[in-house]
C-alpha cells in the first residue's frame, strides 16, 4: 500500500480565514511574465522579407504617369473610381541607408483626392505617396487599364 493511501480519501482543506480565489484569478498566476517588453515585435520585425526598390523602365513610367493623370482628370470632374494600387513601403530601419529596402504591397479602394502640393494620393483613408506608386489598375468605371 502506499504511504498516503490513508489521506486520499479526507476532503480538501478550506480556511476559515481566507476566502477560496476564484478559477480567474488563480489562472492569472500562472501566466507568462513579459520581461522584455517589445522582444517579440523586434523578433517580428527581423522575420519580415524586404526587397529592394525596383527602378521603373521609361515605358513603364510613362503609363503610370499616363494613368496619374487620367486618375487626376476624373477626380477634378467629381468621379471617384476605384482603383487598385501597387505601392512601395520602405522599411522602418534599414541596415544600409544606400540600399533601399521595403515592401510592395497592393491595396485597393476608391480614389478621394489627388493633391498635387504634398504628393499624396488619399484612397479611402489612407494618403499614399505618389513617388512610391509603381502600379495602377483603373478597377471599375474609368475602364478597365493594365498594369503601369
Amino acid at each position: 500500500m502506499n504511504a498516503y493511501s490513508d489521506m486520499l480519501a479526507l476532503p480538501r482543506p478550506v480556511s476559515a480565514r481566507h476566502p477560496q480565489m476564484r478559477r480567474a484569478d488563480r489562472a492569472k498566476q500562472f501566466m507568462p511574465f513579459a520581461a522584455l517588453t517589445g522582444y517579440e515585435a523586434i523578433i517580428d520585425e527581423k522575420e519580415t522579407l524586404y526587397e529592394p526598390f525596383r527602378e521603373l523602365g521609361e515605358e513603364q513610367r510613362d503609363r503610370l504617369d499616363q494613368k496619374l493623370y487620367r486618375l487626376h482628370d476624373l477626380l477634378s470632374a467629381g468621379r471617384r473610381p476605384a482603383i487598385t494600387l501597387e505601392y512601395f513601403v520602405p522599411a522602418p530601419k534599414q541596415p544600409d541607408p544606400h540600399a533601399c529596402l521595403g515592401q510592395y504591397r497592393t491595396l485597393s479602394g476608391v480614389a478621394r483626392k489627388m493633391d498635387l502640393e504634398s504628393g499624396a494620393l488619399r484612397l479611402d483613408g489612407q494618403a499614399i505617396p505618389m513617388d512610391d506608386i509603381t502600379g495602377l489598375w483603373f478597377t471599375q468605371g474609368a475602364g478597365k487599364g493594365t498594369k503601369a
